[in-house]
């Protein structure tokens, strides 16, 4: 479409309060000796203005708030609303917001539910997790407050690199297990793990890799009792990612659990290492269907190279069986950081039955994301706040609570240690090796290996022009 005319690009950044009154002077300046899109490339490029903010000015959009957040891009959309990148106007702080479609949250018992579970969300504090900070709402918009990464999903590297090396997929699917079992220790269970939901970033201090794990907020909590009104979980069957969903979690989404979660975290890894998810289908019935019928497809039928213990421990991840795979992410977490640091310290049981069977750049077209969510908001804070906040309960309860789980878990672990053992487990000569870090030459080797993938991985695209809102 084409741009307004400069008066009118120069009234709508003015009602958008997006500039200070001295910005806002030398953009009024350079409008009496530019056109529309040069004023707005400079604005851009003096760093006053988002290209996305920007663009939506251009589109005649002058809503630019969420309370006390200025809005500064949008990260993502999906079925349950958007995540917008933004800022706090009070701290000057870098946040996430997930904003929440309005129609998830039309009951009072579904809002309830939503309002309980970001305070567990808001109890959860691990370094691969993307952190809660707060929940608010601004009219009927409801959103919850996280921490914002600077990183990018596995599913965008996936879209750019195809097949991702075995090093760097494994690692990646390691730390997201990690995740994983710290929430499972608190009754969490995810539900929608998949590649658009795991961040891969930098440590800020020494530049390793770190992967953050998005959308624990809205989990199912495991031992709480299903409301009357499961307007959430009929939603989460609708929006479930029918390619990384467990053959149970097909048939009905209240029996999910974390073996659930491991099983789609399987799919996850299947696909990061071969190029293309287990099941195919043409449709979301004919994907669903195959999963609860057939036993998915080894690993190495669609990659030659990938190590026989690795295929082993995939294909326990995607069992059929819950009761098959592992029972808890802290056990793939482990067999996996043994295969990274040292591939060769684990070993196929031979005894054991076989196991068988962007930042989102929105162009003009399909900009909609402010109509959907916030487009007929005002700029002022809520004086109305949730009925619930995220304050922090005592923690003696929770202590005490997993003192006593430890040794409820200690006395069926050593009763299991009587019974025939696991179906992958380390060779004898691992056994004593396994804690043994590998020679300096060979994990240096992995480890350059790894960071290499990772910076391949992580290297930015180029972002949109702000021309390409007037193509």
């Amino acid at each position: 479409m084409p741009a307004p005319p400069v008066h009118k690009f120069l009234s709508t950044l003015r009602k958008s309060n997006l500039l200070s009154p001295e910005q806002m002077a030398v953009a009024n300046d350079l409008g009496h000796r530019s056109d529309t899109l040069s004023v707005a490339k400079d604005l851009v490029k003096r760093g006053w203005l988002t290209n996305w903010q920007a663009r939506q000015v251009l589109a005649g959009k002058s809503r630019l708030y969420l309370g006390k957040y200025r809005l500064l891009d949008v990260l993502g959309r999906g079925g349950m609303g958007a995540v917008l990148k933004a800022e706090s106007t009070s701290l000057k702080r870098t946040v996430a917001l997930k904003v929440m479609a309005t129609d998830l949250l039309k009951s009072e018992v579904a809002l309830a539910r939503f309002e309980r579970e970001i305070q567990y969300a808001a109890t959860l504090n691990h370094p691969n997790i993307v952190r809660a900070i707060d929940a608010d709402r601004v009219g009927n918009q409801y959103f919850l407050v996280m921490e914002y990464v600077d990183g990018r999903d596995l599913k965008e590297i996936f879209k750019e690199n195809g097949r991702l090396p075995i090093e760097f997929a494994c690692e990646c699917i390691r730390q997201t297990a990690l995740a994983l079992q710290h929430a499972h220790k608190r009754g969490l269970v995810h539900r929608d793990i998949k590649p658009s939901n795991i961040i891969v970033a930098k440590d800020a201090q020494d530049g390793r890799p770190v992967v953050k794990l998005l959308d624990l907020g809205l989990a199912r909590i495991e031992q709480e009792d299903t409301p009357t009104d499961d307007s959430i979980t009929r939603s989460g069957q609708i929006m479930g990612s029918p390619d990384y969903m467990a053959p149970e979690q097909a048939t009905n989404a209240k029996n999910a659990d974390i073996r659930s979660d491991i099983y789609s975290l399987g799919v996850t890894l299947f696909q990061l290492i071969s190029g293309e998810v287990p099941y195919p289908g043409e449709t979301v019935m004919e994907k669903l269907v195959a999963r609860i019928n057939t036993d998915a497809p080894p690993l190495s039928s669609r990659r030659e190279d990938v190590p026989p213990v690795l295929v082993h421990i995939v294909t326990r991840m995607l069992h059929r069986d819950p009761a098959q795979r592992f029972q808890t992410p802290g056990e793939v977490a482990a067999l996996l950081e043994a295969f990274v640091t040292n591939p060769q310290s684990l070993s196929v049981d031979q005894s054991a039955p076989a196991l068988v069977r962007e930042v989102l750049t929105i162009d003009a077209g399909a900009d909609d994301t402010l109509n959907l969510l916030v487009g007929h908001l005002d700029t002022r804070v809520t004086d109305q706040p949730l009925r619930s906040s995220l304050r922090r309960k005592p923690l003696w309860p929770l202590i005490v609570s997993i003192v006593a789980a430890l040794i409820v878990v200690g006395g069926v672990l050593f009763a299991l240690s009587r019974q025939a053992g696991p179906r992958v487990r380390p060779s004898r000569t691992a056994e004593q090796s396994v804690m043994v870090l590998p020679e300096k030459s060979v994990q240096a080797d992995l480890r350059s290996r790894i960071a290499s993938a990772f910076r391949v991985a992580l290297e930015p695209r180029p972002k949109a022009d702000v021309t390409t809102a007037i193509s």
